[in-house]
């Protein structure tokens, strides 16, 4: 009778079990030497599904059950020079083992007498993703049956970016990092309509993730919200992102005066770059650490939008808070302030609002972070826009559905005030943020001042109509927030 797999993943032969393969032990065929046990090994009979940094029991057992412990127990995966787990003479073996698997694998043994073989792989990875063999033998016997584990992770939500103009329309550019599989991409216009990739890129970091980058060009046909769907068809979940592309931002024009519309904005740029790195004296360096390159439109904003002059608010300010003479730094003060405990003021959270409100257009004001020397990590700090109609006594959430749209380093982490936080990995932190505000888009984005990286945009909120000011919070004694000047063309 020959041997195979029926539909829930059992080995049959004769008597229920397949002799030893000589393909599988690298020795020859030794299946003259084997008689089959009184039982046979079953597996779950269908794929297992799990996320990457998860623990996971492979299920397999003898059936009908039967105590396993004096027999010899083997994972193995691809072939049988490959083992995951090895137990024999009531003990595990750990001298053959797969380099990837030391430290993360255990036989479940409290199940052993009742005839369980399962396996505990600890801290799921990538390349765990595959199939496992359950085997069993003894001195004269042998039985496997296998196990199908497929790992997956969802990734980051997008980034959008607007890249160039190109071939009428404008290059969108969709980031998004931490996938397994690879992940698929889509398009969507403001009507729901797919748009086709134009380029596409997808690389693994050290852990197996993989990061995807991909690009559409939109058309001036329709303006409105673009999205960029990221999806894992494995585990059916995605992340998606909206950009919102204004009309303007189109050409209406013959190709000729699109090219030197293009031309002339980048003339401006450079021009305005230029006088920038020449106060700077050559320390500002395009894409450096801190955050990707500017966009070309949000260049355009820092170079032609007007600085805002932001004073802080003396009524909004905790009683721990000091301000400056000037009003346009803040520090926790070591004692708290007899100061009257008005409805403006903050009562829980060490926080002050800027005195300036924004109805309506662009703004865009520059904060530098002043740490004391040798506190490492142990400061923390938020700056950020807030409604002006945020909860100010009692507990609150810093997030945007509390009104509040921040970045802080806090516990050793910089992170964006999303809910949940996102972690933003930049070394080091960056001194010098503009806080950029659009109340028509309703856009908040972060610009690393010393390098001109994007640091965060949080998605388009609804802010028509809303009051918004600057937000800050000192919650360490060693920091000192100073308000400086605003864009590039104010330093």
């Amino acid at each position: 009778m020959s041997c195979g797999w029926d539909q829930v993943g059992i080995l049959h032969g004769w008597g229920g079990f397949c002799p030893l393969r000589g393909a599988d032990v690298g020795q020859g065929n030794r299946s003259h030497e084997l008689t089959p046990i009184p039982a046979v090994v079953v597996g779950p009979g269908y794929p297992l599904r799990a996320t990457v940094g998860q623990d996971v029991v492979l299920p397999c057992h003898l059936s009908p059950p039967k105590d396993a412990r004096s027999l010899e127990i083997l994972w193995i995966r691809h072939q049988f020079s490959e083992i995951v787990h090895h137990y024999r003479n009531g003990e595990d073996q750990y001298n053959e083992q797969l380099r990837d698997y030391q430290g993360r694998t255990e036989l479940v043994s409290a199940g052993l007498s009742k005839g369980s073989l399962d396996l505990r792989i600890l801290g799921l990875r990538p390349s765990d993703d595959g199939q496992y063999v359950c085997t069993v033998r003894n001195a004269a016997s042998y039985a496997e049956a296998a196990v199908d584990l497929e790992v997956a992770a969802t990734g980051s939500v997008p980034q959008l970016s607007l890249e160039a103009y190109k071939d009428g329309g404008i290059q969108v550019l969709c980031r998004s990092a931490g996938w397994y599989p690879q992940p698929q991409v889509l398009w969507k216009d403001p009507s729901g309509q797919h748009l086709p990739s134009v380029s596409q890129r997808r690389s693994s970091d050290e852990r197996g993730l993989f990061d995807v980058e991909d690009t559409t060009v939109v058309s001036r046909s329709g303006s409105g919200y673009f999205s960029c769907v990221v999806r894992n068809s494995r585990l059916n979940q995605e992340q998606e992102s909206s950009l919102h592309i204004s009309a303007p931002f189109f050409h209406n024009a013959h190709p000729w005066m699109v090219a030197l519309a293009v031309l002339l904005v980048l003339l401006v740029a450079l021009t305005g770059l230029s006088a920038f790195l020449w106060r700077r004296k050559g320390k500002f360096v395009m894409g450096d650490s801190g955050g990707e390159g500017l966009t070309l439109p949000l260049m355009l904003w820092l170079l032609l939008c007007p600085a805002d002059v932001v004073t802080l608010d003396p009524d909004t300010a905790h009683s721990h808070l000091v301000l400056s003479e000037d009003r346009r730094s803040v520090r926790l003060g070591s004692a708290q302030q007899d100061l009257p405990d008005i409805l403006k003021r903050f009562s829980d959270r060490y926080c002050v609002l800027g005195q300036e409100g924004f109805t309506e257009g662009r703004h865009c004001w520059e904060v530098e972070v002043d740490v004391w020397e040798n506190v490492g990590n142990n400061c923390s700090w938020a700056v950020g826009v807030a409604r002006d109609n945020i909860e100010r006594k009692g507990y609150m959430d810093v997030e945007p559905e509390g009104g509040f749209w921040g970045v802080r380093q806090f516990a050793g982490l910089f992170e964006s005030l999303t809910s949940p936080r996102t972690v933003l990995s930049l070394s080091p932190v960056p001194s010098r943020i503009w806080v950029c505000l659009d109340c028509a888009e309703g856009l908040v984005t972060f610009i690393n001042a010393k390098t001109g990286g994007e640091i965060f945009t949080f998605p388009p909120a609804q802010l028509s109509g809303e009051i918004l000011r600057p937000w800050f919070w000192v919650r360490t004694e060693n920091t000192e927030l100073h308000l400086r000047g605003g864009p590039p063309q104010a330093l």
